[in-house]
């Protein structure tokens, strides 16, 4: 199949040819980009012409560290996100409990944020009795990492009189037996493919996903990925992120035959994933030093030095890549710590491993990040919230080298970008956009928040193109529109190399092109 794009402002993001009009595919790769004439050039008689009509094109976008499969199934809980006060949540949640709003007889809601709230406290039980006493309630922070029930729920669960409904971290587990109902097969599949086709309607022709883990979980969702893939019906690319916990469950994975690269069509095994501490605005991010603000903690760390060296040299013996959970400093330095000595014991070129989130971080860190060659996968729209609580929480010196991407790229470290969706909106814009700005700008009169680690247009999109194909070692074939690499483009209704930076969070995406099939158009 051959197809003539034409008309059109392409941003290659390939140094030799970084603007083109143009662009030959034959059989989903680029065979020619440049003018129309040069395009036209590598083509046989027969070809389609598609005429862009000037619009911006731009290498398909992808996202390093979302959970696809949980963001279909989070869009059937409570949407909590524009509560900005306790009398806010409780009205919300009302009038879900009205509408018969119910999750296995449950009222569960996500994504608030207490820190955004006129006095930034966590809702307790009694908030959450003004609801009903009646029906259970359970509703998850922002960043999932903490999770509020009412009266009702803490006598269901058995943890009496005590508890104040705040369970942080491993204490939330309890909830799922209740809420985590077993999605049969079939539910697996159509959960994938909503968020799929969600995805591409924003420009993305990738994700690294974190949808398995130990236990049951793991076989059926491969399986769905793994079926869809032959079947042909993917309309993007999957990198599986593989959250094994203990050395057993990686172990086992292994014997069963996976390994990284493992690949069917668009579906791929990916890194393996871990989590090793919580959030910065639920305090439990491991820090170094106890939190400014609550010097009574450190935060929660979820392993000690030995149990993730012992976990993860099972994966580096393996040929796995793998990215950790580290938010807080003081995590980060038992991730370095242990990578440091896995490499040194077991010595790999190029191995790749990153750090996901990498939000508290101190100078020496990010040298230690590039001497070991590592990457980070960061979530520039975390900035949006996090900006107003770093300092409060961290402290003004540990701000400063913060979400320090700038810093982070000056040092020599790879960047991509994600969005860590559901915790946050996957839309791809206004995530290149923070990048840019680093400006919440639902407050009044708001300024950027260390603007010297602000990125440019360019730096910020090739964060969300071949940097995310840097970390799936696929830089050579995806990324940027080059000869030679796969035909994944997004088509753009405004060129945001040069509107003014105010308008890149609402430019709308038109096109999605991936192996140069179009999967959507809008």
């Amino acid at each position: 199949m051959q197809k003539l794009y034409y008309n059109a402002n392409i941003h290659t993001l390939d140094n030799s040819c970084p603007i083109a009009s143009a662009m030959a595919v034959i059989n989903g790769r680029i065979a020619a980009i440049g003018t129309k004439e040069e395009a036209e050039a590598a083509l046989a008689d027969a070809y389609e012409a598609i005429d862009l009509g000037g619009k911006t094109v731009i290498p398909g976008l992808t996202d390093t560290h979302m959970h696809t499969f949980h963001y279909a199934r989070s869009k059937k809980r409570v949407d909590l996100s524009a509560a900005n006060s306790p009398e806010k949540l409780v009205e919300i949640l009302k009038d879900a409990f009205d509408a018969g709003a119910r999750q296995n007889g449950w009222l569960v809601g996500v994504a608030f944020d207490q820190n955004a709230w006129p006095v930034p406290e966590l809702p307790t039980r009694d908030i959450l009795d003004k609801v009903t006493t009646e029906v259970p309630i359970a509703i998850y922070r922002a960043c999932y990492h903490v999770a509020c029930i009412n009266s009702c729920a803490i006598k269901l669960l058995g943890l009496g009189d005590s508890c104040d409904g705040i369970l942080r971290e491993n204490e939330a587990e309890v909830l799922d037996p209740y809420l985590e109902s077993v999605p049969t097969y079939d539910e697996i599949r159509e959960n994938v493919m909503e968020a799929c086709n969600d995805l591409i309607r924003h420009g993305f022709t990738c994700v690294h996903t974190d949808d398995f883990g130990d236990g049951s979980e793991y076989a059926p969702i491969y399986k769905a990925y793994r079926s869809l893939a032959e079947e042909k019906k993917l309309p993007l690319k999957i990198v599986a992120q593989c959250r094994m916990t203990t050395p057993e469950a990686m172990q086992q994975f292994i014997d069963d035959g996976h390994y990284y690269g493992e690949r069917c069509g668009r579906y791929r095994i990916g890194e393996h994933k871990l989590l090793l501490d919580g959030s910065l605005g639920a305090r439990t991010a491991y820090m170094a030093k106890p939190y400014v603000d609550d010097p009574s903690t450190q935060g929660i760390p979820l392993y000690d030095e030995d149990s993730l060296y012992a976990l993860l040299r099972i994966s580096h013996r393996a040929g796995f890549p793998f990215t950790a959970h580290c938010i807080g400093d003081g995590a980060l330095d038992m991730y370095l710590n242990v990578v440091e000595r896995l490499q040194k014991e077991m010595p790999r070129k190029d191995a790749r491993h990153a750090v996901n989130h990498c939000q508290i971080t101190r100078m020496d860190q990010i040298s230690r990040m590039r001497d070991l060659d590592m990457l980070a996968y960061v979530q520039p729209i975390f900035v949006r919230a996090d900006q107003h609580i770093t300092e409060l929480r961290a402290g003004e010196g540990l701000g400063r080298t913060s979400y320090a991407w700038r810093s982070l790229m000056e040092a020599g470290v790879h960047v991509s970008g994600g969005s860590d969706c559901p915790v946050e909106p996957f839309d791809s814009m206004p995530n290149i956009a923070m990048a840019v700005t680093r400006t919440d700008t639902s407050r009044l009169n708001a300024k950027p928040w260390h603007p010297e680690q602000c990125l440019s247009v360019e730096e910020a999109v090739r964060m969300f193109t071949l940097e995310g194909a840097y970390a799936s070692f696929e830089e050579h074939t995806r990324g940027s529109l080059s000869v030679d690499k796969a035909a994944d483009f997004a088509v753009l209704d405004r060129d945001i190399f040069t509107v003014a930076s105010a308008l890149i969070a609402s430019t709308s995406v038109l096109m999605t092109v991936v192996d140069g099939e179009t999967v959507y158009q809008k």
